[in-house]
């Protein structure tokens, strides 16, 4: 297996995502209504952030599979209310493969115009224009229009729907992400780019499947670090916890979770743009399947470290539980991902992975 290895820009790149990402860091439930998110989203623009995976002249992506992870992983770990994976990943990247007009791609990427995807009633997949009434706009902050399917065909055409007063917009169980709902189907309806091929999706789903688990990877990894510091300061019976065995055991175990999710991120990264569909899909799979199972352990295991003190409102912990429970669900869950790993080892055919 090709692990993703971080070139000097990449680790760059992490270094300012991590400072940037600390700016809209929600450190309880209060802080969300009080991030500029304007401000945060003009500053992922100005850094280029939001066009990583626009098309230069030759074709490819600007940025990378793994840029676009890092990128995640820094957003997912600050819990930024912020709908970098629902915009500027899963809809320009459809864009994109559509061969979208450049100019509404251009927008995109200067954050002047956001789009939202949408997905089935069960999060699963991508919605086609006769789901429109039950459809769900994921990660939907500020979004104007809302992009699916023209049909499950084996080539389907991207339609995009204005995300306007029909559609019920609120918090997710995630409060960090935005959810929106259509009450009835929006007439206004247009098609957008050439028809998309099955390779074309199948490149959408992995990135898209890569990018959440990173997301999912992030808030692990910094919901671990917190609860880490807390069972250095925390005092019981007049020792740290930190010194209690039990203890010990069950962070050891929830950085193993974090490492081996990291690594079959890391390469779902690389494959998205590298290997072939069907092997990037694959990559991207068995990502989410171990992503989605270690990261329910790891916010559990938190949430017990912390105790009482975790279970509370004001606290961060449940902002780390659920920003990954809606992760896992996103796109199928640890199960449907473990179907589909078998399917694409056994050369089985699938269901239509829209």
């Amino acid at each position: 297996m090709v692990l993703a290895l971080l070139n000097d820009e990449q680790q760059m790149l992490r270094e300012m995502m991590s400072s940037l990402a600390g700016s809209v860091s929600a450190g309880n439930p209060r802080d969300i209504g009080e991030i500029d998110r304007g401000k945060g989203w003009g500053a992922l623009a100005d850094a280029g952030m939001l066009g990583l995976r626009v098309r230069d002249a030759s074709g490819a992506p600007t940025g990378s599979g793994v840029d676009a992870m890092i990128v995640a992983a820094a957003l997912g770990g600050a819990l930024a209310p912020l709908p970098y994976i629902g915009s500027a990943v899963l809809a320009t990247e459809l864009l994109a493969l559509a061969g979208a007009p450049p100019d509404l791609l251009q927008r995109a990427a200067e954050g002047a115009e956001r789009h939202a995807v949408l997905l089935t009633p069960d999060l699963s997949g991508i919605a086609t224009a006769a789901d429109l009434g039950q459809a769900i706009a994921f990660d939907c902050w500020g979004a104007g229009h809302a992009l699916a399917l023209s049909d499950g065909g084996p080539a389907p055409r991207l339609v995009r729907v204005p995300l306007g007063d029909g559609a019920d917009r609120g918090p997710a169980a995630d409060l960090t992400r935005d959810l929106a709902r259509f009450s009835t189907a929006p007439a206004d309806a247009e098609e957008i780019g050439r028809p998309l091929e099955a390779a074309d999706l199948d490149r959408w789903r992995a990135l898209a499947l890569t990018v959440i688990s990173a997301d999912a990877v992030g808030a692990m990894r910094a919901a671990l670090d917190g609860v880490v510091a807390y069972s250095k300061e925390r005092v019981a019976y007049g020792t740290l916890i930190g010194s209690f065995q039990a203890i010990q055991h069950m962070c050891a175990d929830a950085l193993v979770h974090c490492e081996a999710a990291s690594a079959c991120v890391s390469y779902a990264a690389w494959a998205a743009d590298e290997a072939a569909p069907d092997e990037a899909l694959l990559a991207a799979h068995t990502a989410k399947a171990y992503t989605a199972t270690a990261s329910l352990d790891v916010a559990e295991t938190v949430m017990q470290v912390y105790g009482g003190i975790g279970h509370t409102w004001e606290h961060v912990a449940h902002l780390y539980a659920r920003r990954v429970l809606l992760d896992r669900a996103v796109l199928g869950d640890a199960a449907q991902s473990l179907d589909r790993v078998a399917d694409l080892r056994l050369g089985r055919p699938g269901p239509e992975e829209s």
